[in-house]
């Protein structure tokens, strides 16, 4: 009996309204969920009523993937397996936990997903069912997912049974080799699979979710014969790091490809992906052994334990004596190296600082044991310790020079170093002479735009000179330029000494005219949160700041060149002005926002940040260190509304956007309600079809 004739049925010898059966029926489902067919709800009503059903019994055939449609129950099937989903566990309704896992089968009629329940799921967890077995399914179910296609699920009265006899897997087709060679990764790519060999492991790091949330993630480079690769893996994915070491082989499966650092793909290792070490592959063979060589800087990553690298002295710090929580006397000394790939600031301690007070710029450093943490920037620097190795210059050791990254003037955010940008001045400002911390100087500051943005630029001592000549729409490429947080939060170009301009070459990239780049400042149109969905972009969004981040709200910068310091020591060098400066404090705020549609972190900087917390730098600083503990709970932020302007970045970290903040206001009551006024107008008047 189908569903109408199950409901006649019922109310014929219950003597029930058809309105009071359904009632019944509706609430059941409420019971028992989804999982159960109206069918199945009408009979179990019946027989709470006392009327006893009887379906005759239908023999099953065996279908084809191809036969399947929504609404089918009790379906047999035989399948190969050809991709896996990792299990993962949900709370139901009663508080009970209940385990989800995912399949994707094939035979020669065509693929669908399956969804695995409970214990059926703990065959994939278990490794009972694996990729490229032959499985038969009994007593399944066919459900339509949200793109409209079938999918087959498999719960507590269903049947999985690996088969392994001949004559039955000769039935599917085989399973294709699904494995992408690291060369041929590119942007967009979903639900790839890599066999690689584990070149470096990084340890786990954690981080806050703009709902509140804290999560983690941890970083691999993987090898194969064609290049390697950054691997990213989120959550709980990031513990498997604690079991990898250099050497490992594994297969990443169902993983997606995103832009990194450098603009080259990365792996991305979530929820649904999959991470086997030691697979069984005869690709594995194809794999090169780990040669013990040295790591490229641009290969580093935060928290590695042990690395070996060769690198040439790009800047030289002096150094600085510091007292220790025991009392005892520390000393460290900084460089800043390059390779021919990137970066990285490098600290010498104690001993190791002698032999870094020897070297001279354009010196090559051979480390070996040394380690890698997290720097303030967020990027990994170098630490050279009592059980490091040092040599200088040594022979047959060559290191390539290290060129400029060209980069869209959208791109930028604060820290970033090495960078060359192409733009068109917009606006030129009055060379100004200083004197400063006893340095003589000279300064002409620019606005230069592309078709990505705009940006505050800063031309120091002989550059300064040079751009005097400059006039609104020239075009300028700077090398070797950097970048700080501005006054007012916002991010800053800055070229010194090591930078280069080159004003009006020849170019082949179109830049649009400075009348129309002087536009980009315009203030935006308001957006809720929800329709923020790409970085770069310059917006206005209201909200109410629901929480605020606990971390440290200062940061130090040169008060003669505007460079981040990244310390809070009374006196620190500065490498771009090569002198032991006294710093000035700017102020970083991060708050949760929310609009109702959705919630994302704010950034500020600067001044924005000291108007935020109705406080100059010098009393948050203060503040902060006299209690740190309730430094931000006090700032009784939580809870109030804001309208804030800024540019959407993305935070790779967090895997998120997030929104750099350069001007913020109250909301003003009286123009909200025209707003919102208006809108009721606008939908009054196209409900009328006027």
């Amino acid at each position: 009996m189908n569903f109408d004739q199950l409901i006649q049925e019922i109310m014929k010898h219950a003597k029930i309204s058809r309105d009071e059966l359904m009632a019944r029926i509706n609430q059941k489902r409420e019971e028992l969920g989804a999982l159960v067919t109206p069918e199945g709800l009408a009979m179990i009503v019946g027989r709470e009523l006392g009327v006893e059903l009887k379906q005759k019994e239908v023999k099953p055939r065996e279908l084809k993937i191809g036969d399947l449609v929504p609404g089918m129950s009790n379906v047999d099937l035989l399948a190969r397996v050809i991709r896996i989903y990792e299990p993962r566990s949900f709370p139901r309704w009663d508080g009970s936990l209940g385990h989800v896992a995912g399949m994707v089968l094939q035979d020669e009629s065509g693929s669908i997903r399956a969804v695995l329940w409970d214990n059926k799921a703990s065959l994939v967890g278990s490794g009972a069912v694996q990729k490229g077995d032959a499985i038969r399914i009994k007593g399944a179910y066919v459900q339509e997912r949200a793109n409209g296609q079938a999918e087959l699920h498999i719960g507590a009265r269903s049947s999985v049974e690996v088969t392994k006899e001949p004559t039955v897997d000769s039935r599917l087709p085989p399973l294709k080799e699904s494995t992408v060679k690291i060369a041929e990764l590119k942007q967009g790519l979903k639900e790839v699979d890599v066999l690689g060999r584990v070149v470096a492991v990084s340890e786990i790091k954690t981080f806050d979710r703009s709902d509140g949330t804290t999560d983690k993630v941890a970083s691999l480079v993987l090898m194969d014969e064609t290049g390697k690769i950054r691997v990213s893996l989120w959550g709980e994915k990031a513990e498997l790091t604690k079991e990898l070491r250099r050497g490992d082989v594994i297969m990443v499966e169902n993983a997606s490809v995103r832009v990194g650092l450098h603009g080259k793909p990365e792996l991305n290792v979530g929820g649904t992906s999959r991470v086997l070490v030691s697979p069984d592959s005869p690709q594995v063979k194809k794999l090169p052994e780990i040669v013990e060589r040295l790591l490229k800087l641009e290969e580093l990553e935060t928290d590695m334990p042990s690395i070996d690298v060769v690198a040439r002295v790009r800047r030289k710090f002096p150094v600085l004596e510091f007292k220790r929580d025991d009392g005892s006397k520390g000393r460290v000394a900084s460089l800043v190296l390059e390779d021919e790939t990137s970066l990285a600031k490098a600290s010498f301690w104690d001993n190791a600082s002698e032999v870094a007070e020897r070297v001279v710029v354009g010196d090559v450093l051979l480390l070996r044991g040394a380690y890698t943490k997290t720097g303030l920037t967020g990027k990994p620097e170098i630490h050279v310790g009592r059980s490091t190795k040092i040599e200088i210059n040594p022979p047959n050791m060559e290191v390539g020079r290290l060129k400029p990254s060209k980069v869209m003037i959208g791109e930028l955010e604060p820290g970033m170093d090495a960078l060359e940008v192409l733009g068109r001045v917009i606006e030129v400002g009055t060379l100004r002479e200083f004197t400063k911390e006893g340095e003589k100087g000279k300064v002409i500051t620019l606005s230069i735009g592309d078709r990505t943005g705009v940006i505050r630029t800063s031309l120091w001592h002989e550059h300064a000179e040079k751009a005097k000549s400059l006039k609104t729409g020239d075009v300028i490429i700077l090398r070797n330029a950097y970048t700080t947080v501005g006054l007012f939060g916002q991010t800053e170009l800055h070229v010194g000494r090591a930078g280069e301009i080159e004003i009006n070459p020849p170019v082949d990239e179109e830049i649009p005219p400075a009348e129309v780049l002087s536009m980009v400042s315009a203030s935006p149109e308001i957006k809720t949160i929800q329709e923020i969905d790409k970085p770069n972009v310059r917006v206005r969004v209201r909200g109410t700041i629901v929480r605020v981040l606990r971390r440290r709200p200062t940061f130090d910068v040169c008060p003669i060149c505007g460079r981040s310091l990244g310390s809070v020591d009374t006196n620190l060098f500065c490498e771009e002005c090569g002198k032991v400066v006294s710093p000035e404090r700017r102020v970083v705020l991060s708050v949760i926002l929310d609009d109702g549609t959705g919630s994302m972190r704010a950034v500020f900087f600067g001044k924005v940040a000291e108007e935020l917390a109705g406080m100059e730098s010098k009393r948050i600083f203060e503040t902060y260190r006299s209690n740190s503990g309730e430094f931000h709970r006090k700032l009784g932020l939580e809870g109030r509304e804001v309208t804030l302007t800024g540019v959407t970045r993305y935070d790779k970290y967090s895997d998120q956007l997030e929104l750099r903040v350069s001007a913020m206001e109250s909301p003003d009551a009286r123009e909200e309600a025209n707003r919102l006024l208006e809108k009721v107008k606008v939908g009054k008047n196209r409900s009328t079809g006027r």
